[in-house]
């Protein structure tokens, strides 16, 4: 259940939302039906996530620390919400999330260095699909069609940061906590 204290942690490493997104984002969730079963992700559960890890023991919950503070600053960059995106389908929608546009590669560089750094310091391994951006704004309870009133839009997403949380699990939704922080600021 954990390692020598026996206590484990519910961890994931992703980029967090910039404050001046948040209006951007909830005008986007006001564009989505009050359809039962959909609930909107409140502003401190919207992030970009990188790395699923999962319940972990603390050597590998300082492991996940030691890599999140390993990030090179200037990794940070601009990158772009583009549409609505339903996962897994439109017609079978659990996550109604934001596309992003990752056209300089940000995430991607991030995800890739992320993820090697978990799996060298055996805290997980990558999943076999395939790494994919997105914002999620909203879940439904049971699986359907989600028909927004309009398209979301567009807006810059600047990379500022990345984060380990602790996620915990509660009745009115999960709760994170910011565990470690990276500053990023843009490449050159």
């Amino acid at each position: 259940m954990g390692g020598p204290s026996g206590s484990s942690q519910r961890l994931f490493v992703a980029v967090p939302l910039p404050a001046e997104l948040l209006e951007f984002v909830r005008a986007c969730q006001g564009l989505l039906p009050g359809q039962p079963g959909l609930r909107l992700m409140n502003a401190e559960q919207l992030h970009v996530t990188l790395a699923f890890i999962g319940e972990v023991d603390e050597r590998k919950a300082d492991a996940a620390r030691s890599v999140v503070r390993s990030i090179p600053a200037a990794l940070g960059g601009e990158t772009t919400i583009e549409r609505f995106l339903f996962i897994p389908s439109a017609k079978k929608a659990r996550v109604v999330a934001l596309a992003i546009s990752d056209a300089q590669g940000v995430f991607d560089r991030l995800f890739h260095l992320v993820m090697s750094g978990l799996e060298a310091a055996d805290v997980m391994r990558r999943e076999k699909r395939p790494f994919r951006p997105h914002l999620t704004v909203a879940r439904l309870r049971n699986p359907g069609r989600v028909q927004p009133r309009s398209e979301s839009g567009t807006a810059p997403f600047a990379v500022e940061s990345v984060c380990l949380y602790r996620s915990e699990l509660r009745r009115e939704g999960a709760v994170y906590t910011a565990l470690e922080k990276t500053a990023l600021t843009p490449g050159v």
